[in-house]
């Protein structure tokens, strides 16, 4: 996510992208050969690419509209067992506009069709203690359908991006000092807890390489990978430190893109070689029981082909796995213009087949109920693999257990 399109929050308004290739860089050796060997067992072990802290990204056991999966966190013996519908469900981070959540979310809600909730910046006008009321109906809304709890998410970057007042007190390009970055981590992460949100779609680890929307914003903690990559992983940390969870945005990267994905369709024509040097934050802190990755939407020519990573297998059975990352993979938001202009039917189907596990709306709440509606019946009539619903509802629901989220937690 970029600057929220709702309420005044400033939002990069670039021309049509164009990449630039940095040519100073030199190219470095991609494959760890180790790293995609255990990848690969995980693909053909679903228990060891379903394990909470596995490498891997299975696609898990095959599954019938009547079979079920279990809670994680609990045993298979003792798991509450989950339908079809509620799997769907898990996928979806939906949003609404104004303060307060509507009876139409909040029956969603209820009923399974919705496993998380982005706050823009309309939602929070109110401050911490009318976004702590809504937070708490929402999750009030989800124990009353017997579900896990919500994943509410939002933008605390820090700078011209965040949407409740107070920490991070700084842009991202201010807290290059590993020590604040972690401070500044750690305060927001509080922050965020008062008012009820257990997840950070923060901190940014694109690495800046031409004066493009990114470096406009100073979203970015700097132009050297090590420099990015230290302050990332502490404001990370921080996070995680009071139990919040954390999304190292945007994989593969953005620090060479001149616009921004929110706006049109976005190609990114540095090497794949120069990539993976910039993804050294995704390499230190793209694991962990707290921690998320936000796949792009921009295209990659030299990797991608003319695809967004969020649509290609590649990304997952390859590209995540040759860095080492295990966090839980979302979109950035699909209605965005770069997901608009792909010609793919069914762009969100298409992104969950490859290894997505969650899909972002952070538009209109009508769009997110609207897909879940559309994926359901996907999956009934198996254009959506329900091994990888299973999957990836699977993962969300770990992710869920270790932030006091799952079934049963108060």
């Amino acid at each position: 996510m970029g600057a929220s399109k709702r309420s005044g929050h400033k939002v990069s308004r670039s021309p049509r992208a164009f990449i630039v290739a940095s040519a100073s860089r030199l190219p470095r050796v991609t494959i760890a050969a180790l790293v995609l060997a255990i990848a690969t067992l995980a693909a053909t072990y679903p228990a060891a690419a379903l394990a909470p802290h596995g490498t891997g990204r299975g696609t898990g056991i095959s599954a019938t509209s009547q079979q079920r999966v279990p809670t994680a966190g609990v045993s298979d013996a003792t798991a509450p067992q989950l339908s079809l519908a509620k799997q769907v469900g898990q996928l979806i981070i939906a949003t609404y506009q104004g303060q307060t959540p509507p009876v139409s979310l909040l029956s969603a809600i209820r009923l399974g069709h919705v496993g998380a909730v982005i706050l823009m910046g309309d939602n929070t006008t109110g401050g911490i203690r009318v976004t702590k009321l809504a937070t708490a109906q929402m999750q009030t809304a989800a124990r009353k359908g017997g579900n896990a709890g919500l994943l509410i998410m939002t933008d605390q970057e820090g700078g011209t991006v965040k949407r409740l007042s107070g920490p991070p007190d700084y842009a991202a390009i201010d807290m290059a000092n590993p020590t604040t970055a972690y401070a500044q981590g750690r305060a927001t992460g509080q922050l965020l807890r008062s008012a009820g949100v257990n997840v950070d779609l923060a901190p940014v680890a694109d690495v800046i390489r031409v004066h493009g929307f990114i470096q406009q914003e100073r979203r970015s903690f700097g132009a050297s990978p090590a420099v990015v990559s230290n302050a990332a992983c502490k404001f990370a940390a921080g996070l995680a430190g009071v139990g919040v969870a954390y999304t190292l945005k945007h994989f593969p990267g953005l620090g060479d893109a001149v616009a921004t994905t929110d706006l049109q369709a976005v190609s990114v024509t540095e090497s794949a070689s120069n990539l993976y040097e910039d993804d050294a934050a995704y390499r230190r802190c793209g694991h962990g029981p707290l921690a998320l990755v936000m796949i792009s939407s921009a295209s990659y020519p030299h990797m991608t082909g003319s695809l967004p990573a969020v649509l290609d297998p590649k990304i997952y059975s390859q590209v995540l796995p040759r860095d080492g990352v295990t966090a839980l993979p979302i979109s950035d938001d699909f209605e965005s213009g770069a997901i608009r202009a792909v010609s793919t039917q069914g762009p969100a189907k298409t992104a969950i087949n490859a290894g997505l596990d969650m899909v972002m709306y952070a538009d209109y709440e009508s769009v997110a109920l609207s897909a879940y509606t559309t994926l359901l019946a996907d999956a009934h009539d198996g254009a959506l693999s329900r091994n990888r619903v299973q999957a990836a509802s699977y993962r969300v629901l770990q992710l869920k257990s270790h932030l006091g989220l799952g079934i049963g937690s108060s």
